[in-house]
């Protein structure tokens, strides 16, 4: 692109004379303009752009060194070139001190020397262009680091509720955008989505944000995480009653252009940075609502209200209900039973991690009650599937599974026996932590005492009460090994024993070693000892 060349003389031959001198068309310049004094010049550069002037001293209106006077007045930092003769050496010293960049002699003028001139200030004023952008570059740049740091602080202050308000301003003190009202709108998407993509779409969805919301400006956006994208729009009128039917509208957009649903959350208005958090928490909190509804892809907070908490004797309750199902082998009793439980809570709604927790503890109880030492590992995986289930389907599925691996052994331990014997083994299991007597059995089994210790040491070569020892103790070491702190009394309460000196003495009689000594074992060696 060639430099626009303005000329202000007086002088008609001049200007035509400049005009012939040379080629124009060959070199990086344009003649693009001639003015006859400095007023007129003026005129000129309100309406064209000019890159370089060359202008006469002496003119009439308004000479050279008036002109630059007026450049400079106005800021303008053109380069200007003046002409002169021999006899204007003092004319040519003032304007220099005004500001003028360099002198051509009128005598000496050819096309070189002009070419020459023009370069050497050509030269000047794009090493100036480029001190100026380099200069530009630096500053957006600061800014855009400085921008950067502000909203990391913002980002930890609101992924960290340790971090108060107060710390927050310590690090920055620049929170104009807390000063207003804004509602905390986030977009979740897949946990797939790489960082580097969001990063890369994320300018042009807060773009169609901006559009779609129909916002004066564009809100602050904060990547929360590789798929999360949070933004805080000021609040008004207009929003508060477009946002409802305009995120439908936001979201199919995104889908549309970027081939990804995100779930978008939108809280109530806010003010100030405390309470922008907690919005943002809240927008956190209500989108676990997905685990119950996985096409749910628009959520407003306030529609959303969790239950977090479901009593320890209900838990105690549901687990001995469980328990009872998977020891008398109802596979379509439990399966029944587990659907509507899971409906029931979900119909409050309980909180989708409290949930599985809840359901990880049920599935923990069951097992710590039955006879599954060499399930140890299937045990240990299911409950780490279960406590990751992403949603009510998944949790169904996998609990079901989980349990019908108890029962499955359950009935294994038991299908060798005649079914009186069976009826006391499940008793005993199921009541193994409660004061047993001999009475209780035999009336469960609906047979005589004696008859029942006879045909109990025949089918299963040892008598009742070393069997209820054995399960006792079975479970004992479980507990031991799955809660190596717990302390020896509170093993024995937990398996019917009340007295932890005749506990340690029967576990040292089933095990060989003493129930501290068992613990020890386990933490050293990372397996538990056979029976």
């Amino acid at each position: 692109m060639s430099l626009q060349i303005l000329l202000v003389d007086d002088e008609p031959a001049i200007k035509i004379g400049f005009r012939q001198l040379t080629d124009w068309s060959k070199t990086p310049y344009t003649l693009c303009g001639t003015a006859g004094n400095g007023k007129e010049a003026l005129a000129y550069l309100e309406k064209n752009p000019v890159d370089i002037i060359i202008t006469d001293l002496k003119m009439s209106v308004m000479d050279g060194i008036g002109l630059i006077h007026a450049l400079k007045q106005n800021n303008s930092e053109i380069p200007i070139i003046v002409l002169s003769s021999y006899s204007d050496f003092e004319l040519v010293r003032e304007a220099l001190t005004a500001g003028a960049a360099d002198y051509i002699l009128k005598a000496n003028i050819s096309a070189d020397s002009l070419i020459a001139h023009l370069d050497k200030v050509a030269g000047n004023l794009l090493n100036r262009q480029k001190d100026r952008a380099a200069a530009l570059l630096q500053k957006q740049q600061l800014e855009e680091q400085n921008t950067q740091i502000l909203m990391n602080d913002i980002r930890n202050f609101f992924l960290d509720e340790t971090i108060t308000t107060e710390e927050l301003l310590k690090e920055t003190s620049d929170l104009a955008f807390f000063s207003v009202p804004c509602i905390v709108l986030t977009l979740f998407f897949h946990e797939d989505m790489k960082r580097e993509k969001l990063k890369r779409v994320a300018p042009n969805i807060q773009t169609l944000l901006t559009e779609t919301l129909a916002l004066a400006a564009s809100p602050v956006s904060i990547m929360m995480h590789h798929n999360e994208l949070a933004f805080f729009l000021p609040y008004s009128d207009t929003l508060k009653y477009n946002i409802s039917s305009k995120t439908q509208v936001l979201n199919r957009q995104i889908a549309t252009y970027f081939g990804v649903l995100p779930i978008l959350c939108y809280s109530a208005p806010a003010a100030g940075a405390a309470e922008c958090r907690n919005a943002y928490f809240s927008c956190i909190n209500a989108r676990r609502i997905t685990f119950y509804e996985k096409n749910r892809s628009i959520i407003f907070t306030k529609d959303i209200r969790f239950v977090f908490e479901i009593s320890a004797e209900e838990i105690q309750e549901t687990m001995n209900s469980v328990l009872n199902f998977v020891q008398t082998g109802s596979r379509e009793n439990l399966f029944g039973y587990v659907r509507n439980l899971l409906a029931e809570w979900s119909a409050l709604p309980l909180e989708p991690f409290h949930l599985c927790m809840n359901c990880v503890h049920i599935f923990e109880g069951v097992a710590l009650s039955g006879k599954s030492g060499k399930l140890h590992a299937q045990i240990h995986d299911y409950q780490k599937k279960i406590s990751q289930s992403t949603s009510l389907a998944e949790l169904k599925v996998t609990l079901c599974d989980a349990l019908l691996l108890l029962l499955e052994s359950n009935e294994n331990n038991y299908e060798n026996y005649k079914k009186e014997i069976q009826v006391v083994m499940r008793y005993v299991n199921v009541h193994y932590k409660e004061h047993i007597t001999l009475d209780q059995i035999a009336e469960e089994a609906n047979l005589n005492k004696s008859y029942l210790c006879r045909l109990f040491k025949k089918e299963y070569g040892d008598s009742v009460f070393n069997y209820l020892n054995m399960i006792r103790m079975e479970k004992a070491a479980e507990l031991l090994r799955s809660n190596p702190g717990l302390y020896v009394q509170e093993a024995a309460a937990e398996v019917g024993i009340t007295e932890p000196f005749y506990f340690t003495r029967r576990f040292k009689e089933y095990f060989g070693i003493s129930p501290r000594e068992y613990i020890l074992r386990v933490s050293d060696n990372d397996h538990s000892p056979e029976a």
